[in-house]
């Protein structure tokens, strides 16, 4: 018969892990864009649908606007441990993963469809499978949509309009050789501070999906928006490695879970949104002029030399099997 003072320890040991297991965590997900874009509404979605999923006990705080920092500020602080989510676009992560380079080759996927089949399937979820190793988790892949080019200067109606514009990109080298490769000037900053930028003329333009160019205001400080739709921006949710580390199996299967039903929210919100908005930002002044497919297409093959540069350094084994998974994607 096993002593009462052990007997008692053991109750003791076992309700002291039974109360650990219902402490309230708290974790915080920053954004970079507004309260109004999807990124901001699909992480306030993963936020609830975690919450109702952990009854309560996993409570997350969103922080939209860059209140946390850059995507990349805010990657390197998933990496330290010192904030545990958030989305940036997936060219952002590929300074940490150089497979990731090849979801932002230019005029790669030609609609969502294919970009859902493509990340959804297992060649996303092995893009995904490299972030660990980083310091990182990937949840799943969210959408910003297909960037095209405003400016002050011009309508963009061919390769050759351009030339010489000093245009925003993202912090990614393949973004600054793309739009260097088309004639244009490349600055690369963060997006918090491109209104300012624009507004300043520091730079003449900038590239982002209508949601983003909706969500920063920018039709107040641009007139032309051309429909280049010259590359897909995906979005990567992620965790910080060491903050998931902490979760027990069935807290990472419901973060999973709500993650699930976030990406299926943030994706319908953002394609209804995109499909909204450029008619409102025509309302708001907006120029706005479609590119012709076969300027896209000349676009594309002055941008060969810089395909085939980021197809070389994501890895021509990614690269091949990034392109087999379009094809396949395009089968009837």
């Amino acid at each position: 018969m096993r002593p009462f003072w052990r007997i008692a320890l053991a109750a003791t040991a076992i309700a002291a892990s039974a109360l650990a297991g219902a402490q309230e965590i708290k974790a915080r997900f920053g954004t970079s864009l507004p309260d109004s874009h999807p990124q901001t509404l699909g992480a306030r979605k993963f936020a609830e649908r975690v919450e109702a999923r952990t009854a309560g006990r996993i409570k997350i705080a969103v922080y939209s606007g860059g209140q946390l920092g850059s995507d990349l500020q805010m990657q390197a602080a998933l990496q330290g441990g010192t904030q545990e989510f958030a989305a940036p676009s997936t060219a952002t992560l590929a300074g940490l993963v150089k497979d990731f380079g090849v979801l932002g080759l230019p005029f790669s996927f030609a609609s969502e469809r294919e970009a859902d089949a493509v990340l959804d399937g297992p060649f996303g979820r092995k893009l995904l499978g490299r972030l660990p190793e980083r310091g990182l988790v990937g949840l799943a892949f969210w959408e910003n949509g297909f960037r095209n080019v405003t400016n002050n200067k011009r309508p963009i109606e061919r390769a050759e309009d351009l030339a010489g514009l000093k245009v925003r990109t993202m912090q990614n080298s393949l973004y600054i050789d793309m739009f260097s490769g088309l004639g244009a000037n490349a600055v690369p900053m963060a997006v918090t501070e491109l209104f300012t930028a624009l507004e300043s003329r520091a730079v003449d333009a900038q590239e982002n999906p209508y949601t983003v160019v909706h969500a920063q205001k920018f039709y107040d400080v641009q007139k032309y928006l051309s429909t280049t739709g010259h590359a897909y921006d995906a979005l990567a949710l992620i965790a910080s490695k060491k903050f998931w580390d902490r979760l027990s199996p069935a807290d990472q299967q419901a973060v999973q879970a709500a993650a699930a039903e976030a990406t299926a929210y943030e994706r319908a919100t953002s394609r209804a949104l995109n499909a909204q908005l450029r008619a409102e930002l025509a309302r708001l002044g907006m120029q706005i002029n479609d590119v012709a497919p076969e300027e896209r297409a000349r676009m594309r093959t002055r941008l060969q030399p810089v395909i085939a540069k980021y197809t070389t350094g994501a890895g021509e084994d990614t690269a091949r099997e990034f392109f087999a998974a379009i094809e396949r994607a395009r089968r009837p």
